[in-house]
């Protein structure tokens, strides 16, 4: 339970973070300018937060996270029912149904010889599983970076551009920005590079140039 020391704790931290992000952009001075960007932040900080404190299968597992559950669930219940049974009841009887004229001892004797101790639907629900997790760890973090991007780095981007935050590598680094941005947003790692971010701010200067709007218009 969080205490109200702990939550007071919390904002004064977050104010921290605020205050460093409005240094790094050089806009810690001017109140009229530091109110409406505040509230700019505040928007984005809100639209980043909804998707992080999400339970997991809302940020991006979607229908496959529950496909997954399903599937640990059916491996749960061969456990409760019995590998024994599964094996020499369930798929000793589909054997056969299936091979009809088949002596009695040659399903057992061809286990046996195969060395096979577990039901051939638990070792395909087993390989199954691993195949969804591995897909889940690669294109999880595909998902992530794309929501990173959308909700966080672009908006933030265009922010820049609209209140006249120019970078430079000595005097305003955008990196020192942007670690700024990341660490009041609470942004945790893997997070964008430089060179994703400026690749990003290109991509996005060529999206809102006049000449790429006026074109798209008048297709």
């Amino acid at each position: 339970m969080t205490t109200h020391k702990q939550s007071r704790a919390r904002e004064d931290d977050s104010d921290q973070r605020l205050e460093q992000l409005l240094i790094a952009m050089g806009m810690n001075e001017d109140p009229f300018l530091r109110y409406a960007l505040v509230g700019d932040l505040e928007l984005i900080e809100q639209r980043w937060s909804r998707w992080r404190d999400a339970p997991g299968d809302l940020r991006g597992a979607g229908r496959l996270g529950g496909h997954r559950a399903l599937i640990a669930q059916l491996l749960s219940d061969c456990e409760e029912i019995g590998h024994d049974f599964l094996l020499h009841e369930i798929e000793q009887l589909g054997f056969a149904r299936l091979n009809p004229h088949a002596d009695e001892a040659t399903f057992p004797n061809a286990m046996a010889d195969i060395g096979c101790r577990e039901p051939g639907v638990v070792g395909a629900l087993k390989d199954h599983l691993r195949n969804v997790d591995h897909w889940l760890e690669i294109n999880g973090t595909t998902y992530r970076q794309r929501i990173i991007r959308k909700q966080v780095v672009e908006p933030f981007l265009r922010l820049m551009v609209r209140y006249d935050v120019e970078t430079s590598r000595k005097q305003r680094p955008r990196k020192k920005v942007f670690d700024a941005l990341f660490d009041l947003l609470e942004v945790g790692p893997p997070r964008p590079t430089s060179a994703n971010i400026n690749k990003i701010a290109k991509e996005l200067k060529t999206i809102d140039s006049p000449t790429v709007k006026s074109k798209t218009a008048a297709k």
